[in-house]
Order: C-alpha cells, then sequence, then structure tokens
C-alpha cells in the first residue's frame, strides 16, 4: 500500500525562535512606517465629519438617530488604531495628542440630540473648536517625533 501523507519537517528551537524574532521586527517596523500615515488619516476623515456636524447645525438640519452610525463609525476606526497603536507605543506624545483629540471627537457624537438643541449650531461649533485644537496638537506632536 501506498502511503501518502504530509511530512512533517522538524526546525531546530533556534531557527523557530529566530524566525518568530524575526516577523515581529517585520511587523512591527511596517507598522512603525505607517503610523504617522495612518495617524493623520483618521484625524482627517474625524475632521470632515467634524465638519459635516457643523454644517448640519447651521442649517438647523438634524440626523435621525438611527443614522448617527455615520458620525460614530469613524471614531470607532480611530479606537482601534489608537488600540493597536498604544500596545506598542504607549509613551508617544502624538499618541497621547491623538487620544485627547478622540475624546473631544467622542464629546462631539455622544448624542444625536445635539443637532435639535436650541442653541445647536453655537454647541457644535464649541465642540469642533475643541476637537480642532486637540487634532491640531497631536498633529504638531508627530511633527516633533519624525
Amino acid at each position: 500500500m501506498l502511503r501518502a501523507g504530509v511530512r512533517t519537517v522538524k526546525a531546530a528551537p533556534a531557527l523557530r525562535a529566530m524566525t518568530v524574532v524575526l516577523v515581529s521586527l517585520v511587523v512591527a517596523g511596517c507598522f512603525a512606517h505607517r503610523y504617522p500615515g495612518l495617524l493623520e488619516r483618521h484625524l482627517e476623515v474625524l475632521g470632515l465629519y467634524a465638519d459635516k456636524l457643523q454644517t448640519l447645525a447651521e442649517d438647523d438640519r438634524t440626523v435621525a438617530a438611527q443614522d448617527w452610525g455615520e458620525f460614530t463609525y469613524p471614531l470607532q476606526r480611530a479606537r482601534e488604531f489608537e488600540h493597536v497603536a498604544a500596545s506598542r507605543y504607549p509613551e508617544r506624545a502624538s499618541l497621547k495628542a491623538f487620544q485627547r483629540a478622540l475624546e473631544a471627537y467622542a464629546y462631539l457624537v455622544a448624542d444625536p440630540a445635539i443637532l435639535s438643541a436650541p442653541d445647536a449650531a453655537a454647541d457644535v461649533a464649541a465642540k469642533v473648536t475643541a476637537f480642532r485644537a486637540a487634532a491640531t496638537a497631536a498633529r504638531e506632536a508627530l511633527a516633533t517625533e519624525r
């Protein structure tokens, strides 16, 4: 009878350990290279949605609660990036500033009722201004790290 099967190749423990270290360094290096662009892209996207909210508030328009995910989804994605970055670079000043920008944006999109408040335009404008200041601080911190 013919034996057909998978052949097992045994690698030396040192070779396996070296492979794991090499793969880890490559993955970390790729993320380190992409980190500035990803951080900037998240700030840009959040800024676009902040602008859209401000325009809606100025035009006395509201968004239905079921459609509010349009504004919260970019925050979820940015928080996922922040979680990964924090596991690799917990002490980076740009990451800490980015976290403050996320907090400011989260405050802006905490409740869809913000657009139906009597002073919606002023309230949204103040929160957008706070987000913009935090985003600028994150960009400045990122620029000093490069």
